[in-house]
């Protein structure tokens, strides 16, 4: 039988089809984007109950590496889901058109399918098997995975079945010879399950994928060693090196009696941070009004200090131009060269005296500002972790804190200086506005496009404390009243 779905969507083209349900390519008219929807044939056969049982396994998946379900509709006329289009070409195209990647980029690869996996696993959701022809790269390097959820119980051989299978099956997509080969070769091996040593699991691959990464961006510094020996050229005496000594040692003593006159001028900054706090997986009021199911995660009691990004960019003058690439968002437009916030030099040559910016104490425990959504992320990559989405920073705020209301909005301050909820998260009614993980829509206009999200109250913004929120059309907006906190799927080890 011919289907004609509902007017928002125009179908483009039949991917595919089998007993039961046709795959189609098709518009969604009213946001102009391809997704791919799946209808069930016969709305009427006794298919439907199974079919709309893996409906709502597939749209219970949250995870940006993941697929989404935009919209299922099940009544008499139609029975069928729309799911999100992966642009690109899957690994099984790649390996057949003889494409080959870098370590370094097959490593990190392998931790975004470890960290997707990981999610699926803890959360106990059922699968279908994982292979090769799942795994989309597209031409910026976004890598995206099919939404194989099913229902029913997780098999407690899932996990192994999946890395089996791409342990057999990746190695033709890594480049022969290059740096970094046989490292990955032989991670690739373990997930085979051949070597019985090395039987792995996702957490460990994840961490041993990491470290390759971590390893391959790393520049080698030579060293001195007893196999090179420093060279040394000896020369006549001469009075000179004793003249110099004798002003180099006034230098010395001018410089050291100089700190010791400012030394009390600038602010003792040796504070000890408050660590990220757990967040119980459960049902958390959302920011609607709804309830919310988060899994279980961390996030930081404190939003990142000034002192803390300065950490950040100091890594990451010590790598090579293209190296410094490997913690960017594979979106982020190539134009942005550089992830310092705007007036960087000013800002932390204040802050690292204790003095004033623009009329506002700085310190390297104040809230780092004039990020935009790029650096927050690189950050975040950086330090194995991730934005939070607005549902669990909301559902962090609410953690032991009955009433919103009770966090009043504080002024500019140090981080451990700012409000506290219940839970002991600092700073969610004050101190900056903060970036989270993906677009949402504004409830206030729900059929509008989704966009860039901003939660909580700054110094600047104080209107609705904790519940404040801003809707940003662009990733690349820098202000001096927003920053961002990271959050865990897992604590580093």
């Amino acid at each position: 039988m011919s289907f004609v779905p509902p007017s928002d969507y125009t179908l483009t083209q039949l991917l595919g089809e089998n007993a039961t349900t046709n795959v189609w390519l098709a518009e969604q008219v009213s946001v102009r984007r391809n997704v791919v929807l799946e209808q069930l044939r016969d709305p009427l056969s006794a298919d439907r109950d199974e079919f709309i049982a893996a409906v709502r396994a597939k749209a219970s998946v949250d995870h940006p590496l993941i697929a989404s379900v935009y919209e299922a509709i099940n009544d008499v006329d139609f029975c069928f889901f729309a799911r999100e289009w992966l642009p690109g070409e899957n690994f099984s195209t790649l390996m057949g058109n003889g494409v080959t990647l870098k370590p370094t980029q097959m490593a990190h690869i392998l931790k975004r399918i470890a960290e997707a996996s990981m999610h699926l696993e803890e959360r106990g959701t059922a699968t279908d098997k994982l292979t090769a022809s799942h795994i989309y790269l597209n031409d910026q390097n976004v890598l995206r995975l099919s939404n194989l959820a099913k229902s029913g119980v997780r098999s407690e051989n899932a996990s192994r079945r999946d890395q089996q299978e791409l342990g057999d099956s990746l190695l033709p997509l890594l480049e022969p010879g290059a740096s970094g080969y046989t490292r990955v070769q032989t991670l690739l091996f373990w997930m085979s399950g051949v070597d019985p040593e090395h039987q792995l699991t996702w957490t460990e691959i994840r961490h041993y994928a990491d470290q390759i990464e971590q390893q391959l961006a790393t520049p080698v510094v030579r060293m001195q060693t007893p196999t090179h020996p420093k060279l040394t050229v000896v020369k006549k005496k001469s009075p000179l090196p004793l003249i110099f000594c004798v002003i180099g040692a006034c230098v010395v003593i001018a410089i050291i009696a100089l700190l010791s006159q400012n030394k009390k001028a600038v602010k003792n900054q040796t504070i000890v941070l408050d660590g990220p706090i757990e967040i119980p997986e459960g049902a958390y009021p959302g920011p609607d009004g709804n309830s919310n199911r988060i899994r279980k995660f961390w996030m930081s009691a404190h939003e990142v200090t000034i002192g803390e990004y300065r950490e950040f960019l100091a890594s990451l003058k010590v790598l090579d131009a293209d190296q410094r690439k490997i913690y960017d968002h594979e979106s982020q437009p190539p134009v942005k060269l550089t992830h310092e916030p705007d007036e960087w030099i000013a800002m932390i040559a204040a802050a690292e005296k204790g003095l004033n910016w623009k009329d506002r104490p700085l310190s390297l425990n104040s809230p780092v500002f004039n990020v935009d959504w790029w650096d927050a992320h690189a950050y975040c990559e950086w330090k194995r972790a991730r934005l939070p989405t607005q549902e669990e920073w909301y559902a962090a705020m609410r953690l032991k804190t009955e009433d919103p209301l009770t966090l009043k909005p504080t002024g500019w301050s140090d981080v451990q200086s700012l409000d506290k909820n219940g839970a002991g998260f600092l700073g969610m009614a004050g101190g900056v506005s903060e970036w989270t993980r993906k677009p949402a829509s504004d409830p206030s206009n729900p059929l509008g496009a989704r966009l860039w999200v901003i939660i909580g109250a700054s110094f600047a913004k104080t209107s609705n404390g904790a519940q404040a929120r801003e809707w940003i059309n662009s990733r690349d907006l820098r202000r001096d009243d927003v920053g961002f906190r990271i959050a865990y799927d897992h604590l580093p080890d």
